[in-house]
């Protein structure tokens, strides 16, 4: 596991895979790199990097007040100075979409392709509202068990449930609140025409909390992929997820 320094002596730990046009992953409140577990044979095609974003996993502590959407875009294209990349597709998984999109529209010259696994613009749906409300509530009063009751919804391997949980164990309370509050009260919809790269839409057919933002993009002159699945929600471990990844890194001008 390698790790960089960024300004003020902050330390990002990181995984760095394969070569080739870099992705970069960026991970959901709590959950920390290792929730890209399956991704990493994507390393066989192209070159992954999957931070922990600080105050999560083995990455720097960080104070509650600073965790914002804006901090922690502006620690990853820190990261991409670091590695001396100009330019990288952004992969961000649920409430990590936010980041991406953010870095997509704040930093246009850095970013080639956007994916968003199961991501969205805002949280706009009362139901969708209580389920990070909910989330907020579970770090502040039952964190171990909102780190096992998410490494079991994501796995059914138990050696990679036991790294999740340790992992989760190791994220700040405050850090792990505080990217649930800023995801919820960030609203990106009106910015989404600002995005001019490809976009890989990656979301369950049942997962009506999600499938609502699709409309934004689509009302929007971007060119996108769509790739839905079966099941109720978009996870990371979905069998043809890197395989949709894959193929629309393919397309991707290189």
């Amino acid at each position: 596991m390698p790790t960089v320094q960024l300004n003020e002596n902050k330390i990002i730990a990181y995984d760095d895979l394969g070569q080739g046009t870099p992705v970069l992953f960026i991970h959901p409140p709590g959950m920390g790199r290792h929730v890209f577990y399956y991704q990493r044979k994507l390393s066989e095609k192209m070159r992954i990097i999957v931070p922990d974003l600080s105050g999560h996993g083995d990455s720097s502590r960080i104070k509650s007040s600073e965790v914002s959407i804006r901090h922690y875009s502006e620690e990853l294209i820190e990261l991409l100075d670091k590695l001396n990349l100009e330019e990288v597709v952004i992969c961000g998984y649920s409430a990590g979409g936010v980041i991406a999109q953010n870095l997509c529209i704040s930093y246009p010259n850095r970013v080639s392709g956007l994916i968003l696994f199961g991501g969205y613009p805002a949280v706009i749906n009362t139901a969708f509202q209580w389920e990070h409300k909910a989330g907020m509530y579970m770090v502040k009063h039952h964190q171990k068990l909102l780190g096992q009751l998410l490494a079991i919804s994501h796995t059914k391997n138990k050696k990679l449930r036991e790294l999740l949980i340790q992992h989760m164990e190791k994220c700040q309370p405050g850090a792990w609140y505080k990217y649930y509050q800023v995801v919820l009260r960030s609203n990106l919809i009106n910015d989404i025409h600002k995005i001019n790269v490809p976009i890989l839409l990656m979301y369950g057919t049942r997962s009506d909390l999600i499938n609502k933002y699709l409309s934004y993009f689509k009302k929007e002159r971007i060119t996108l992929e769509l790739s839905s699945s079966k099941e109720q929600t978009i996870k990371c471990q979905r069998k043809d997820g890197n395989r949709q990844i894959e193929r629309f890194h393919h397309l991707l001008p290189h």
